[in-house]
């Protein structure tokens, strides 16, 4: 009798070992696949804040396991596709399973159009490409946004010259506020080319982002836009104390949502 609630009392410590080590933190698991259905291959994962990042394999499938619990930004890529994401809550050592679907991206020519007096297209993708190609501003893709784990707006600043950012209240609660240090130390916004408006407004997330444009000196902007450094009622920030006037020569950004 003795021997056998002794054998019982090892088997339950076993059990409760095997529970302990496999409990090694929470997995995001999911798979990838295009508008038809089939699987994508080697698409890249990454999911934030967490460094973690993976591909799909033959099947479109990818998992990542050893996460902590809390809120996490899985982003999908792959080139040729159009990146998604979606936010999830994980909890301690949870599973959750995800499913994206990539869309065909539309096909950009290598080619640029310049228009007279080097002045690029101001409304279009393509204006994007044109100035990344001669311009003096800080032109990233989505990729490099991807590369920088940058979830809110204010996160595409960060470790770029001529700017700081600062924790602000907004509308969706407390975030990051990117302040422009040169010029008259505001900074006006541009989206898709066309003035901040409220029927044009800032993308409230960075993962939005298709291209970002940024000028940290007003001197820096094409001539295309070099109207909009004086415009007052399309800042998106300015500094406390700083020079800002209706005159002011700001510092500006433009965001890419949208292709055209």
């Amino acid at each position: 009798m003795r021997q056998t609630a002794l054998l019982t009392l090892a088997a339950m410590l076993g059990l409760r070992a095997i529970g302990s080590a496999q409990a090694t933190g929470g997995t995001i698991a999911g798979v990838v696949l295009d508008p038809e259905g089939r699987p994508i291959a080697g698409a890249s994962v990454n999911v934030a804040p967490n460094p973690a990042h993976t591909q799909t394999d033959s099947t479109g499938h990818f998992t990542l396991v050893k996460l902590d619990g809390g809120f996490y930004h899985v982003r999908v890529r792959r080139l040729g596709f159009t990146p998604a994401e979606m936010t999830t809550d994980l909890s301690k050592n949870g599973h959750v399973d995800l499913k994206f679907e990539l869309k065909q991206r539309p096909a950009l020519l290598d080619s640029v159009v310049v228009q007279e007096r080097g002045v690029c297209p101001a409304i279009t993708y393509a204006g994007f490409n044109c100035r990344r190609r001669f311009g003096k501003g800080l032109y990233l893709t989505d990729d490099d946004i991807a590369d920088k784990a940058a979830v809110e707006l204010g996160e595409v600043f960060d470790g770029v010259a001529g700017f700081r950012t600062e924790m602000r209240m907004t509308q969706w609660g407390e975030k990051p506020i990117p302040l422009a240090t040169k010029g008259a130390r505001c900074l006006n916004a541009l989206i898709n080319g066309r003035p901040l408006a409220l029927t044009n407004p800032l993308p409230r997330y960075a993962t939005e982002l298709i291209a970002v444009e940024i000028y940290a000196s007003p001197s820096d902007a094409p001539p295309e836009y070099a109207r909009y450094v004086w415009v007052e009622n399309i800042r998106q920030s300015r500094t406390f104390g700083g020079g800002d006037s209706p005159s002011a020569r700001c510092s500006l950004v433009v965001y890419w949502t949208a292709f055209s």
